[in-house]
């Protein structure tokens, strides 16, 4: 069975997601254009916890990109059905947008320009990675558009909370991970955020891309300096969201949690963490908080996050000594000393669910950057979430 460079598959990734974040990026700059380009996902997609969520050309378009060389193709309905495919000239890509778009030659030629333009991405430290990996145990998940709801949204002028953003476009992720199909571990992965910063006289939005490779001892990722890619274990304490706090903290940890978090959780996780948890939307945007430093863990209780949320951040966590673990059964695990924790895995599905619920994390997660930091924070997590005492 051929063997690939995972250089190369990275490298490939990387560009694949830079063009995925310039479509994004191009559909989101002609505010009359994105007004055609949403449209309501069929009852069959709906993420539970939105009463509306929405499928947007701009997400097939982007999906369209990264699985170009599979057979899959997906549906765009604006009135006529249209099978949405890149076509090998710009021409007919236009032509075909043309249709979706009914008749805006403009914005049709404009987002073929994207879709069919070169884009090169190069990382130097990708070079020192030599590695080759057996193709045929290779499967990917991708999101287009992680926070879809925020990207329809537009809020360009959300202001941060200690480097995080509650909100708004910076919460947007596009999101690939590559998976081993017979353990389900993941290896690779890629998260681009096309929206880090705006030019104020233009308006034009510039992005940021990370990676991290974990394979067979090799641990590699974008955060790491030139000197310190080739052995990238050493022993680094996780940056906290308030690094001014000094070790006799009350509270020693930072973490980030959705909007829609339970009760029972938000309580604990206020012992343990203090004033330093932090809300933000997007289940990519909040794994690439602790990716990086930012907070020391992502923690959500619910089932509403899917494969294709996390295997990229999961993949680049390996990478940097952390994981994604599931939290029930974390909370359930016998405090026994020496036993593994229940790392998310990617190969199969949830037993007697149906459509998108089969590939839901169902025990909800935990994202964190150090194993021995993770210890510690479910050993008070469980602690303030265990049953109190009858009187009050």
């Amino acid at each position: 069975m051929p063997s690939l460079e995972m250089s190369e598959i990275l490298r490939e990734l990387l560009r694949v997601s830079e063009k995925a974040a310039d479509i994004a990026r191009a559909c989101r700059q002609q505010e009359a254009l994105f007004q055609l380009l949403i449209e309501e996902k069929r009852e069959g997609e709906k993420n539970k916890k939105f009463a509306v969520d929405f499928k947007t050309l701009a997400d097939v378009l982007v999906q369209e990109v990264i699985k170009q060389n599979m057979e899959n193709k997906s549906v765009f309905t604006l009135g006529e059905k249209i099978i949405m495919r890149l076509c090998p000239t710009e021409e007919e890509t236009v032509d075909l947008l043309n249709k979706v778009l009914s008749g805006n030659k403009l914005a049709s030629e404009a987002l073929a320009k994207v879709v069919h333009q070169d884009v090169i991405f190069t990382d130097p430290a990708l070079d020192s990675i030599e590695i080759s990996i057996p193709q045929d145990i290779l499967a990917i998940w991708v999101d287009p558009i992680d926070s879809t709801y925020q990207y329809i949204k537009g809020s360009a002028d959300i202001k941060s909370n200690q480097g995080i953003f509650p909100s708004g476009l910076q919460c947007v992720t596009i999101l690939i991970g590559v998976y081993d199909i017979q353990t389900g571990v993941p290896l690779m992965g890629v998260i681009n955020q096309p929206f880090v910063s705006q030019d104020l006289g233009t308006l034009r939005w510039k992005g940021q891309c990370y990676w991290g490779l974990s394979y067979m001892g090799t641990n590699i990722h974008s955060l790491q300096s030139p000197l310190s890619a080739r052995n990238s274990r050493e022993a680094r304490s996780p940056v906290t969201a308030n690094p001014s706090s000094g070790a006799e903290s009350p509270h020693p940890f930072s973490a980030v949690i959705s909007t829609s978090e339970k009760e029972p959780i938000k309580a604990a996780l206020t012992r343990v963490c203090g004033e330093r948890i932090f809300r933000a939307a997007g289940a990519g945007y909040k794994s690439l908080c602790v990716v990086l430093g930012l907070v020391d863990i992502y923690i959500f209780s619910e089932d509403t996050t899917f494969k294709w949320d996390s295997c990229a951040a999961h993949a680049i966590l390996r990478a940097m000594g952390g994981g994604m673990v599931d939290l029930k059964e974390c909370l359930e695990r016998h405090p026994q000393a020496g036993l593994d924790l229940p790392q998310l895995v990617y190969h199969v599905g949830n037993e007697g669910a149906a459509g998108v619920d089969q590939w839901a994390n169902k025990g909800g997660l935990i994202a964190y950057r150090s194993r021995k930091q993770l210890e510690a924070f479910l050993s008070l997590l469980i602690q303030h979430l265990a049953p109190k005492d009858t009187h009050t």
